[in-house]
């Protein structure tokens, strides 16, 4: 005898949700474009799509606002092609990984900062402050037509079947105090506005991946800057890789450590300790071969040269000289010291000798550090030690 499996043709929205397209929902879109509440709506739209994986949520409502932002991702789509797609977000967390078990709001985060994106991290808390502030960004972002709300968000709080979910806000209605939501999951639910007190409050349950309340991203594009060029975390990284974790403890006891009185031996010190906990972590990356800032008619020149001054200012400081390795010195360089690092006299020490060396990087070599910065950040949020670690 055999046994079908279930399938579904979509969900009825349930009794907190409008649906966009009903008599109730167009009325209330028509006086919130009337009240200027709905600029932001019209480059969405342009964008929307349905997300291609159960789990893809985060990572089609972030490539519905990187296309809806006219971000140019460097590299080829489909060919003759640059354009998102959910494939191509792969800097910060494998894309097969996100399949399993999707994403956080800091690795949402990391995906944008890491395609050219401002992002402003906000978790949202049980006060009247946190909702008065969510009402006030999100009237910013609909107001304009350059900064978009990415939020993070529990369904069942809705009323509706599921739980960590992501969506773009595209409107705001004042008389109803509602906001639209553009959900990707188009194969379950239609556009739909919500109440903005409701949303909020489904913002604040705990994603328990990262053991924090979910929130929203503030997103806009950053101007005359490049994506990621060069180097990165090795691509297995990610918050469920102990080995990782095992590192950076050995690391941080390190940096708890009483340094050596000469500043040099210190230095040497430091940059082998740091090689032996990272080195296979550490990659470079092939160059994003057809994006410039500048515009320039010959942006595979000007891609190659921004990539020839990066590794030259590299090889020129002293720890790539003694780590032997561009890349895990571009690794020690981003290093995120102000994460759940000790301050210690041995950290703070070795802060100032990399600042030091960082005054004379170029704005491309600082731009590749900040990125490769916030890729470490995302995975020391939330990687954990095995149980039988020491």
């Amino acid at each position: 005898m055999s046994v079908k499996a279930k399938h579904f043709y979509r969900r009825a929205l349930p009794d907190s949700c409008v649906d966009f397209a009903s008599p109730e929902g167009k009325k209330m879109f028509t006086e919130a474009l009337l009240e200027g509440n709905a600029s932001i709506f019209f480059k969405l739209s342009s964008q929307f799509r349905t997300q291609d994986d159960p789990a893809f949520c985060g990572l089609s409502s972030l490539v519905m606002i990187l296309n809806a932002l006219e971000v140019d991702p460097g590299k080829v789509w489909m060919a003759p092609w640059r354009f998102y797609h959910e494939t191509m977000l792969d800097c910060c967390v494998p894309v097969d990984n996100i399949k399993k078990v999707g994403l956080t709001l800091a690795q949402v985060s990391c995906l944008a900062s890491c395609n050219r994106l401002s992002s402003e991290m906000h978790h949202a808390a049980e006060t009247e402050d946190s909702i008065t502030s969510f009402r006030r960004d999100v009237l910013r972002s609909v107001r304009g037509d350059d900064v978009v709300i990415l939020a993070s968000y529990n369904r069942a709080v809705l009323s509706q079947t599921g739980t960590g979910h992501f969506s773009p806000v595209a409107a705001y209605h004042a008389a109803s105090d509602k906001v639209l939501l553009l959900d990707v999951a188009r194969f379950k639910y239609p556009p739909h506005w919500v109440d903005l007190r409701l949303f909020h409050a489904a913002m604040c349950s705990i994603d328990r991946a990262s053991e924090k309340s979910r929130g929203y991203l503030n997103l806009s594009l950053i101007p005359n800057t490049r994506p990621l060029l060069m180097f990165g975390l090795r691509a297995c990284v990610t918050s469920s890789e102990p080995q990782f974790a095992v590192s950076l403890a050995s690391w941080n006891k390190f940096l708890t450590e009483e340094p050596l009185e000469d500043e040099s031996e210190e230095l040497a010190l430091a940059c082998r300790r740091f090689s032996q906990c990272f080195t296979d972590f550490a990659i470079s990356c092939k160059p994003s071969e057809s994006f410039c800032p500048k515009q320039c008619s010959d942006v595979e020149t000007c891609t190659l040269e921004a990539v020839k001054s990066i590794t030259t200012e590299l090889r020129a400081t002293t720890p790539a000289k003694l780590l032997l390795s561009s890349s895990v010195a571009a690794l020690l360089f981003a290093f995120p010291f102000d994460a759940d690092v000790p301050v210690t006299s041995r950290a703070s020490r070795l802060i100032t000798l990399l600042d030091a060396e960082r005054k004379s990087f170029s704005i491309d070599t600082l731009n590749e550090i900040d990125l490769l910065r916030q890729q470490v950040s995302t995975v020391m949020c939330t990687c954990k030690l095995p149980m039988k670690f020491d």
